[in-house]
């Protein structure tokens, strides 16, 4: 683990986890029209174009999540979205944006898997680079500030990377790890471009 990396991640992981636990908030006090039937896996809601802001005491946007399509499921009181895409706003920090292709949040919002092409993208600031987390699949647990997968990982920041199989992260302790074949590279400054001749 690199300490450009390592010192903003668990940062950047603590905006996002915490703006799930907002849009599971959101996810879970959907109006719901209920039906008799409990027992067969179907939607009994559907949101198209789910556009939600979060503001803070002051008026200032806290959160934005967006995503094509929502289904709520009485049966099991699960939610699907569709190309999510929430959008973390932190005074004086980079905006950190989480994507992906769907996710699957439980009752009561205590389990999210965001399957398909997940990226958590922290903007560049100041002189450091974007960063970039990509993976298939990630479980979070919003109430426990955790965050895990046994999927590979790609992290990036400008030309450093790091990457490996399965990651942990525990925004209690402020920490996070790749589990196994980890190997990157860490360039304190930019690579120097080839001379031209």
């Amino acid at each position: 683990m690199n300490p450009g990396l390592s010192r903003y991640f668990p940062l950047m992981l603590l905006g996002i986890l915490a703006g799930l636990s907002f849009w599971l908030e959101q996810a879970t006090q959907v109006p719901l029209i209920r039906n008799d039937s409990k027992t067969r896996h179907d939607p009994d809601t559907l949101v198209d174009n789910l556009s939600v802001h979060r503001f803070g005491p002051d008026g200032v946007l806290q959160y934005k999540l967006v995503a094509t399509h929502m289904e709520h499921y009485p049966d099991n009181e699960s939610s699907r979205v569709f190309s999510p895409r929430l959008t973390s706003y932190r005074p004086e920090k980079p905006d950190v944006v989480l994507t992906g292709k769907q996710a699957l949040v439980t009752q009561e919002g205590k389990h999210v898997l965001v399957q398909e092409n997940v990226v958590i993208t922290r903007a560049a600031f100041a002189d450091r680079p974007e960063l970039v987390l990509r993976t298939e699949e990630l479980t979070v647990l919003p109430d426990a500030g955790q965050a895990f997968n046994q999927h590979p990982v790609l992290i990036t920041q400008g030309a450093s990377w790091m990457k490996g199989v399965g990651i942990q992260v525990d925004n209690n302790l402020g920490m996070f790890s790749l589990q196994s074949q980890v190997t990157g590279e860490y360039f304190n400054k930019p690579p120097r471009e080839a001379a031209t001749p």
